[in-house]
């Protein structure tokens, strides 16, 4: 009873498939799909400049002293190290800013990491987190590494393949503006991260020719055998580095992150994040598991000890947003239902919202259905998709900054939204992706003038 009780989620998940009620031949495709997914491997590198804290973020996100924190005169990683947690591969990369020698033997050995091929010819690395340093105003080595070291060396996804955040946020205007009791910035320091958030995009815009939003967070501190300090906006971290990730290989997450809940407590609140990170793991399951397989109703029913083994691996992320581990396991399955249909469709959900309407509406299900049943199909559908998934959050991020907000999703309903519903009902469905594409750009050029 005990090892059952401590089962590991993929392993729960497979015993699940085994002992469904279901016929052999749906069940023989969900074990093929979940056989795949249990192969997968994340390979996530996380770079940046000497003393950004990328160790220290390696800790508190993944509740691990793997990466020991440098707190002397040399930075502690001095050569790529790889780190295994079951399927996460992570690889800490040397920092920079160590001299020019240094820097160019480094730069060298990133280069050929990015470069490097897996067994099936794909490249290795699935996203590079670079951490900048929020309490230094000189990030002239990190926009080198971004715009000369990485950015050239992603391949041809280049925007989905990197994450940028901003690291030591209490202390960017020198510990003003911290408020230490409650674990989050004053308003003077939020508008001064939000400006810096600009400035570092707007470089890397000018050095690159890509777009990337930034995050601003704080990773605590733990030096090797003390007590960590509790993170700020972390949640928001996880969840972009999923959301970035494969879908298919986001589960090798679900062991591996810290248990710890107070260590995602404290974030902007600008998202769910905590509730966004269980529908991400829920969608992989719901997509890629259940990808090709007929069992209707039964759905909800078929992964109930993996739901309570994700439950006890991620009960600490995500458990203030849906309450207790029964919960997440009730969710992780049937996150068809959770989402309303699949979740993605931000922009369309949020001025639904704007609207007062539900998440079930007639609106959002139509949507959802042009979108699962016809765009996808299309030759340039995913690409559209997933682009889409990967920018959308941060421009309803930005549009509900904005003291004008409800006129702008006013203006995306009665402009874009509701031309495209009825093209939709009219079958019309290629004016209807056109119109829509027309729509993010329209958003992609405006949120300049948000930020």
């Amino acid at each position: 009873m005990g090892q059952e009780k401590d089962k590991k989620f993929l392993d729960a998940m497979e015993s699940d498939i085994m002992n469904a009620d279901i016929p052999e031949t749906e069940k023989n495709k969900l074990m093929k799909n979940f056989l795949h997914l249990k192969e997968q491997k994340i390979n996530l590198m996380i770079t940046g400049a000497t003393g950004c804290g990328k160790s220290s973020t390696i800790n508190a996100l993944f509740n691990t002293e793997v990466a020991k924190v440098g707190v002397g005169v040399d930075p502690e990683t001095m050569d790529i190290a790889r780190y295994d947690l079951d399927n996460l591969v992570l690889w800490d990369s040397p920092g920079l800013g160590d001299g020019k020698e240094a820097d160019n033997r480094h730069a060298k050995n990133i280069i050929k990491k990015l470069n490097e091929r897996d067994e099936n010819g794909n490249l290795l690395i699935d996203l590079v987190l670079v951490i900048l340093d929020g309490s230094t105003r000189d990030l002239g080595t990190s926009y080198e590494l971004i715009n000369s070291v990485i950015v050239p060396n992603l391949g041809e996804d280049k925007e989905g393949r990197i994450l940028v955040a901003i690291n030591q946020a209490d202390v960017a205007m020198k510990g003003r503006y911290w408020n230490y009791d409650e674990n989050k910035p004053e308003p003077p320091l939020v508008k001064f991260l939000e400006e810096k958030v600009v400035s570092v995009q707007k470089r890397i815009k000018e050095g690159t020719g890509i777009d990337v939003t930034p995050i601003y967070y704080s990773a605590g501190f733990k030096e090797e055998g003390m007590e960590q300090c509790r993170p700020y906006n972390l949640s928001k971290l996880l969840y972009y580095i999923i959301k970035f990730t494969p879908k298919e290989k986001r589960l090798s997450f679900v062991e591996n992150v810290n248990r710890n809940e107070e260590m995602w407590k404290d974030n902007d609140e600008l998202k769910d994040y905590r509730k966004g990170i269980l529908e991400e793991f829920g969608e992989t399951v719901s997509d890629c598991a259940m990808k090709g397989a007929d069992i209707g109703g039964d759905i909800g029913g078929i992964f109930g000890s993996a739901g309570e083994a994700a439950g006890r691996a991620i009960g600490g992320v995500v458990g203030a947003a849906v309450g207790v581990a029964k919960e997440v396991g009730k969710h992780i399955p049937i996150v068809r239902h959770f989402c309303g249909g699949g979740g993605g469709c931000y922009i369309t959900t949020a001025t639904c919202e704007e609207y007062g309407k539900p998440d079930d509406c007639y609106e959002l299900t139509s949507f959802r259905s042009f979108r699962d049943n016809w765009l996808i199909n299309q030759p340039d559908g995913k690409e559209l998709i997933d682009r889409y998934y990967k920018t959308a959050p941060a421009v309803v991020e930005l549009i509900n900054k904005q003291p004008d907000r409800a006129d702008i999703y006013r203006h995306l309903n009665d402009t874009y939204l509701s031309q495209c519903l009825k093209y939709i009902e009219q079958g019309e469905n290629e004016k209807c992706k056109d119109l829509y594409v027309n729509m993010m750009e329209f958003l992609y050029e405006e949120q300049t003038k948000w930020q």
